[in-house]
């Protein structure tokens, strides 16, 4: 009989730290929504004093950068695809 309440005891323990991590994951994923949120309006505001021009090139940019992501990413993908066949 005590052997289930260890039992139970060491049951009960796992839980609360699971509970303590799902709070503390939750903690620090609201922090990085508020900060996410701070740098989106910062971004906001310093495009919203830039050029056409400097708009029109940043935006150039980053789907050029959008694009060799993604090329790298399909590469990387691939080669991992290729190398899990082989282990099979």
């Amino acid at each position: 009989m005590q052997s289930n309440t260890a039992s139970l005891s060491v049951q009960q323990e796992k839980r609360l730290k699971q509970m303590g991590a799902t709070v503390r994951n939750t903690s620090r994923y609201l922090n990085s929504l508020k900060v996410s949120g701070v740098c989106e309006a910062a971004a906001r505001a310093l495009m919203a004093e830039m050029t056409v021009n400097q708009l029109s090139d940043l935006a150039a940019f980053y789907g050029t950068m959008g694009k060799i992501c993604s090329e790298v990413l399909d590469a990387k993908l691939q080669a991992l695809h290729v190398n899990v066949n082989l282990h099979e």
